[in-house]
C-alpha cells in the first residue's frame, strides 16, 4: 500500500464529531494559505498573513457569512507537521464545519486521511516514529499511568534510549570495521574480552527494556482483574465496593452471578477493567450454567491479577477446593492472584493456617478495602516511579528490542563456537541489531509499517 500523496493539500477537522463549543479545521500542504484565502475575509489579511499571529476573520460561502473565526497560519517548516499549515477555530456547529471542509475541497484541497498531519510531521523530521506513536497513545490516554507513558514518548524518552544504545553499537561496529579495512595490520588485534563485555551490557539494556512491555501494556490497555470464587462469597459486593457503584445485583440466594459483569474505572492512576464471574462451585447444569462458567474460565485465563474471594465466616468447603483447583489450572503464567477473607465483620469460620495469607475485608463495613486497592497495584506504581522514562508500550517496539537483543546474542555464540570472533560475522550481528533499532525510530521502516501505525489515528491528527 502506497503511502498518501504527500504534495497534496489536505484538510481535516481536529475536534471531535458533534456540537461543542469550538471547533477548529485544519489544512496543511503547499497551497493551504491560497485555499484558506479563498473563503476568508479580507483576503489583504489572509492572502499575505504574519506566521502564528490569530486573526478574527470571517469564514464565507459565496458572499455569505458562515462564521466569524480565530486563524492562525504557519510557514513551513514551523508548523506542526514541517508544511505551510492553517488552523481555523470556528464555533462548534457540524454545519459550520462541514461547510469549511467544503469551501477547502472546492479550493482544491484533499480530505486527509487518519494521521496524515502527524505522518507529514514524521516525514519532515519534526518528530521520529516512535515519537508519533506516542501522540495517538497521549490522545488515547484514559489514566494518570498511561498519560505518563505516552508524555515521556512524545518527549523523546524512548527515542533518547534507542539512540544511546545506537551510538554504543556503533561504536562497536567502527571497531570492527576498521580493523576489516586495515589491510596493511596496522591497527591492534580487537580487544576481544572487552568488546564482548562492552556489547554484553548493550543486549541486557535492550532485554530489560524489552521486559517492561508486560507493565507497559497494562498501563496503556488497562490492568485486567477478574474477581473469583465459590458462589455466595461475596464477588459481586466486592465489585460494587471497588467501584463505588452498585454495578452488579447482590442477593443472599447463591448463583445470582450467571454471566460475567465487566466495569472499568481509574484505580490509582491506573485503568483497571473489572470483571465479577459466576460463582465456581458443583459442576454447572445446563446450557445458561455451562456458559456462564466459560465465560468465568475465559475471563480468569487473561487477567493480569485474580482475587480469589472466600467467605472468612465459614468452614471451607468442596466448592472452595474446586475454586483453588481451577485457578491453579487457569490462571494465566505472570498474573498475580490475591486471596480474599471476606465479610471479616461475622466471626471467623475458619481455622488460622487457611487464612494466613488472605486479605481480610468486609463488604458490608468496608473494612480492609482502602489496604486492598494499595495492594492491587502497588508492583505497577512502584515500577512506573522507577522506569518511566523507559517504559515500553508498543508491541513493534518490543518485537525490535527483542530482535536487537537476539542479534547480540549471536555474538556470543561466534565467540564461543570458535574461541576466535570472526568479525566479518560479529559486524552482520551489529548491523542486524542496529538495523532493528533503527526501525523503531522508523529510520528503515517500510510504508506497510507506516501505514499500519498511522491508520490507528483519529483524522485530523
Amino acid at each position: 500500500m502506497l503511502l498518501p500523496d504527500a504534495a497534496q493539500t489536505i484538510v481535516a477537522p481536529a475536534s471531535p464529531a458533534g456540537r461543542g463549543a469550538v471547533a477548529l479545521v485544519r489544512l496543511s500542504g503547499p497551497d493551504s494559505i491560497r485555499i484558506a484565502s479563498s473563503f476568508l475575509s479580507p483576503s489583504s489579511v489572509s492572502g499575505a498573513p504574519k506566521p502564528r499571529f490569530p486573526y478574527l476573520l470571517r469564514a464565507e460561502d459565496d458572499g455569505r457569512l458562515i462564521d466569524r473565526t480565530v486563524t492562525v497560519f504557519y510557514r513551513a517548516p514551523a508548523s506542526y507537521t514541517g508544511e505551510d499549515m492553517v488552523e481555523i477555530s470556528c464555533h462548534g456547529s457540524p454545519y459550520i464545519v462541514s461547510t469549511l471542509l467544503r469551501l477547502a475541497i472546492a479550493g482544491g484541497a484533499r480530505q486527509a486521511g487518519p494521521g496524515e498531519f502527524t505522518l507529514r510531521a514524521f516525514l519532515h523530521g519534526k518528530l521520529d516514529l516512535a515519537q508519533a506513536e506516542g501522540i495517538n497513545d497521549l490522545i488515547i490516554s484514559e489514566g494518570e499511568a498511561a498519560h505518563r507513558a505516552a508524555i515521556t514518548q512524545v518527549e523523546g524518552g524512548i527515542s533518547e534510549r534507542i539512540r544511546k544504545m545506537r551510538g554504543t553499537l556503533v561504536d562497536l561496529l567502527s571497531e570492527l570495521e576498521v580493523r576489516l579495512d586495515d589491510s596493511y595490520g596496522e591497527m591492534r588485534p580487537l580487544d576481544a574480552p572487552s568488546f564482548l563485555g562492552r556489547a554484553r551490557a548493550a543486549a541486557a539494556g535492550m532485554k530489560a527494556m524489552a521486559d517492561s512491555f508486560e507493565k507497559g501494556r497494562r498501563a496503556k490497555h488497562g490492568v485486567r482483574i477478574t474477581i473469583a470464587g465459590a458462589p455466595n462469597s461475596g464477588k459481586s459486593s466486592l465489585l460494587n465496593r471497588l467501584l463505588g457503584s452498585r454495578r452488579a445485583i447482590v442477593s443472599p440466594i447463591a448463583g445470582t452471578t450467571r454471566d460475567t459483569i465487566e466495569a472499568k474505572t481509574e484505580l490509582g492512576g491506573f485503568s483497571v477493567i473489572f470483571t465479577d464471574t459466576a460463582g465456581i462451585g458443583t459442576a454447572p447444569k445446563g446450557t445458561l450454567e455451562r456458559e456462564g462458567m466459560r465465560r468465568s474460565l475465559k475471563a480468569i485465563g487473561s487477567s493480569d491479577i485474580v482475587l480469589w474471594v472466600i467467605d472468612g465466616s465459614r468452614k471451607g468447603s468442596a466448592a472452595d477446593r474446586r475454586v483453588e483447583s481451577v485457578l491453579k489450572r487457569r490462571i494465566p503464567p505472570g498474573a498475580e492472584m490475591i486471596k480474599i477473607c471476606n465479610k471479616s465483620d461475622l466471626p471467623p469460620g475458619r481455622d488460622r493456617e487457611e487464612t494466613a495469607a488472605c486479605q481480610s475485608i468486609s463488604c458490608r463495613t468496608g473494612s480492609g478495602l482502602k489496604a486492598l486497592k494499595v495492594r492491587l497495584l502497588a508492583e505497577e506504581k512502584g515500577f512506573f516511579t522507577a522506569e518511566a522514562s523507559s517504559i515500553v508500550t508498543s508491541a513493534r517496539h518490543y518485537s525490535a528490542l527483542l530482535e536487537a537483543h537476539r542479534e547480540l546474542s549471536g555474538l556470543e555464540r561466534l565467540a564461543a563456537a570458535g574461541g576466535v570472533l570472526p568479525m566479518e560475522l560479529a559486524a552482520e550481528h551489529l548491523k542486524g541489531a542496529l538495523a532493528a533499532l533503527a526501525a523503531i525510530l522508523g529510520e528503515t521502516t517500510s510504508q506497510d509499517i507506516l501505514n499500519n501505525v498511522f491508520r490507528n489515528f483519529c483524522v485530523g491528527k
